[in-house]
């Protein structure tokens, strides 16, 4: 089963990008930079988990969180981890994909 996955961002057309390229592994995302949007798309989406890429500067990213947690606290959030390596949208693609492999080895193995 391949997990709905929320991917927050910074520019909405970066995010469009990055949907391509992730509609290409199979992967089934949403993306938005939009709070509102964000919100509506949690409350009426079966998300499994959401993932915000590193074009947010560190306190909104943290207050992204803090938001998406005020919406469902069940929902698993990653922040994409500040590293040398992770430089530039691109990086988010692999990042991504490891969480849905993740999450599919985790629900086999439940």
């Amino acid at each position: 089963m391949e997990p709905r996955i929320l991917a927050i961002g910074r520019l909405q057309s970066t995010l469009d990008v990055l949907v391509e390229e992730w509609d290409r592994y199979g992967r089934n995302v949403i993306a938005s930079n939009s709070k509102d949007r964000i919100k509506e798309i949690i409350e009426t989406e079966s998300i499994d988990f959401v993932a915000i890429g590193g074009g947010l500067p560190d306190d909104e990213r943290e207050k992204m969180v803090g938001y998406i947690a005020e919406i469902d606290s069940s929902l698993d959030v990653h922040p994409i981890p500040r590293t040398e390596e992770v430089q530039g949208p691109y990086s988010f693609i692999p990042f991504l994909n490891n969480l849905a492999i993740m999450f599919k080895v985790r629900k086999a193995m439940e």
